[in-house]
């Protein structure tokens, strides 16, 4: 059973495209030269996708897809980022991986966790969810799935008001599997030889794929809610991602007809999946695999700078500039688009969704350039670890701070 309410998305950095060539990490590691602009024309798929499904657009009634087409990106782009850095000793190559995980991720959730508290206690008054404050000290910490685990169902019960923060559940997600995979693959290069490494990590990825694989279809039917947040059973769509990523490092380059027929598939998948799911749909259980299969091969199709019609339009500029600003799309529509929904007097029609869509671009276009940008980049903050501390800790302590005060203005109210 989906929830139309959750969320997610891919926050990793560009990948890159470019004949494979040895690193020192692992034997054949693309070295890579032009960014791979199809990747980003997914992820700018996957996102409207999912805005539509909680716009209720019609025909989006499956949108929510885009979190496992998410999923997929993100093992994909994190491995190739892993494989090129592990020869690196494994504490500064984690060091260094968690570093550019807060200066991605933190600064712009923590805003939109802080923004979201202030403007729903500010619009909603007596109104306000009394679990939202809680909601928010528990993202902070990239366990909102888990709080949404120990809640109950009710997040996407329809009459049920949802939290306002449900979308950072699969943020969570990546979090918990980066708190992993990253040992695994600088693991793997410290004690296994040179030749064998990219097997032995193709092994341990497939082995866990498969446990995780089967809890989801075990579980599905029978606990919904745990089945949809858990990270047990979406594990294995962010190991689709970075087997496809270990699997392909050593391919030789493809033909033409085989990436037709790669995207050919893939669109199949993907056209079946969004005609036939729906709310009512046992999910992710088996299902599941279809956008994820779809997304894999739209990977592999672009891999080399594909030449496809799909892979042409992938990296049209439009495109691609939604996907440089989908993390923060995904942060912030969700406050848009559910907020006006628990309203004494809740608003409708396409012009207030039109006026819904068009606060979410361009909030999302000033978070992208005002704050996530020039903190991602900065080289200053790159070069310094402990001002990224200070930074994770400022952060958590403002979305705390907030969360207080909140909980202490429900509790006047």
């Amino acid at each position: 059973m989906p929830s139309p309410k959750a969320t997610g998305v891919c926050t990793e950095p560009k990948l890159t495209s470019g004949r494979n060539s040895p690193s020192d990490g692992y034997p054949g590691a693309a070295a890579h030269r032009d960014f791979r602009r199809d990747i980003q024309g997914l992820r700018a798929l996957a996102v409207i996708l999912v805005i539509g499904n909680h716009a209720n657009l019609p025909g989006f009634a499956g949108g929510y897809l885009g979190v496992d087409m998410f999923f997929v990106i993100s093992g994909y782009v994190i491995t190739q980022l892993l494989l090129r850095e592990a020869h690196k000793d494994p504490r500064l190559g984690l060091a260094d991986f968690y570093c550019r995980r807060i200066r991605r991720i933190v600064p712009a959730a923590t805003v939109t966790l802080v923004g979201t508290l202030v403007v729903a206690a500010s619009v909603l008054g007596p109104r306000l969810n009394p679990n939202l404050p809680g909601d928010v000290l528990w993202a902070s910490l990239f366990a909102a799935n888990f709080r949404l685990i120990a809640t109950g169902s009710n997040y996407f019960v329809p009459g049920i008001r949802s939290s306002l923060i449900t979308q950072f559940w699969s943020l969570a997600v990546e979090e918990q599997f980066y708190l992993v995979f990253p040992l695994l693959v600088f693991l793997v290069a410290r004690f296994v030889a040179p030749e064998k490494r990219l097997r032995v990590l193709s092994i341990s990825i497939a082995a866990g794929m498969v446990l995780s694989a089967w809890w989801s279809m075990r579980i599905s039917g029978s606990d919904p809610t745990i089945a949809y947040y858990s990270p047990f059973t979406r594990f294995w769509e962010l190991g689709l991602g970075c087997l496809l990523a270990t699997l392909t490092t050593n391919l030789p380059t493809k033909t033409a007809a085989s990436e037709r027929l790669a995207v050919l598939l893939g669109s199949a998948l993907l056209a079946v999946a969004l005609f036939e799911l729906n709310q009512a749909s046992t999910y992710p259980g088996s299902l599941a695999w279809l956008p994820a299969l779809a997304t894999a091969l739209f990977l592999w199709a672009g891999a080399n700078g594909g030449s496809t019609p799909l892979t042409k339009f992938l990296s049209a500029r439009p495109l691609g500039y939604v996907g440089d600003i989908s993390y923060s799309l995904y942060l912030v529509h969700y406050l848009w688009l559910m907020l006006p929904a628990q309203l004494a007097s809740s608003f409708t029609g396409w012009a207030w969704i039109l006026l819904e869509l068009g606060g979410t671009f361009i909030t999302a276009i000033s978070l992208y350039h005002l704050l996530e940008n020039p903190i991602r980049r900065s080289r200053r903050l790159a070069a310094d670890g402990v001002a990224i501390a200070l930074l994770l800790c400022v952060c958590v302590a403002a979305s705390w701070t907030t969360a207080i005060v909140a909980t202490r203005f429900t509790y006047l109210a």
